[in-house]
């Protein structure tokens, strides 16, 4: 903003780029790792600077900065690259953005084949008050599970994507299943999770924070809607995926659980009706 004071104190919204030749580089997890620690080290380097709330996308970061008078730069040394002093001496937001730009940049070139890790610029709105602090903070936290991921084949996702590489138990049940018992361990539960004993597994599983892929009949805008979904997403537990056919029928659902017997490493079914559906179907994949 043209006669703004970035030197003075004040917050701020701000909003890093990857450049475009760099792709989804944050996507990396040793690369997220890195932005992830030399933002948490900022106050470190820049005295009356607060790092607040802080996200990271596969192709841009986004983040809070509060700066309590002059940022007063001292010696921005990035995370396996001490020493290292900016260019600049100025005690402006754009200082600290820059220091922490050059911190993952230097790891990022010493450790991975790209040269061009930033967009040239950023962005920054300026908050004004605590309730518009809250609003943006709020959003940083939902933003990452709320990114739409491309799965392939017309599969979209949101959530913890990494989930769908992990070792994953089809559960699967049929209605009016009795009392199951014991319930493996694994890394990860998957199901469309629509049947009676199956939701209720599935409240077990959020109750006590478990790991969770859900192939739903909604779609994804619904998702944070179920009860304890929200809150699994937030706390990077949960990967929702949107199926193509979203009816509520009985194909539908078959559809479903055939997606779960095709992509599940083991199978965990308790209980199926003698010539059901589910039934049919297992009888089909054991040929």
């Amino acid at each position: 903003m043209k006669g703004h004071d970035y030197a003075g104190g004040g917050l701020y919204f701000v909003t890093i780029c990857a450049h475009r030749n760099a792709g989804n580089i944050f996507a990396d997890e040793a690369v997220k790792a890195i932005v992830e620690e030399c933002w948490q080290k900022i106050p470190e380097h820049f005295p009356n600077v607060e790092a607040k709330d802080f996200v990271v996308m596969p192709d841009h970061i986004h983040g809070i900065v509060r700066m309590v008078g002059a940022a007063g730069a001292k010696d921005f040394s990035p995370a396996l690259a001490k020493g290292a002093r900016p260019r600049g001496t100025s005690r402006t937001l754009g200082s600290v953005v820059r220091g922490f730009k050059i911190g993952v940049s230097k790891w990022v070139r010493q450790n991975r084949a790209v040269q061009d890790v930033w967009h040239r610029d950023y962005y920054d709105i300026i908050v004004r008050s605590s309730e518009a602090e809250r609003n943006i903070a709020e959003y940083i936290q939902m933003n990452p599970w709320k990114c739409v991921q491309q799965f392939g084949s017309g599969l979209r996702g949101i959530g913890n994507p990494t989930l769908w590489s992990a070792e994953k138990l089809g559960v699967l049940c049929s209605r009016n299943a009795p009392h199951i018992g014991h319930l493996p361990n694994t890394d990860v539960y998957f199901g469309g999770w629509h049947s009676p004993k199956e939701k209720e597994i599935l409240e077990w599983l959020l109750e006590n924070k478990k790991r969770i892929i859900a192939c739903l009949a909604w779609d994804l805008e619904r998702a944070a809607m179920v009860p304890g979904f929200a809150e699994a997403l937030q706390e990077n537990r949960m990967l929702v995926l949107e199926m193509q056919n979203r009816d509520g029928d009985l194909a539908a659902a078959e559809q479903r659980n055939r997606f779960v017997i095709e992509n599940s490493d083991k199978l965990f079914v308790p209980h199926t009706t003698p010539g059901g559906m589910l039934d049919k179907l297992l009888k089909q994949y054991r040929k």
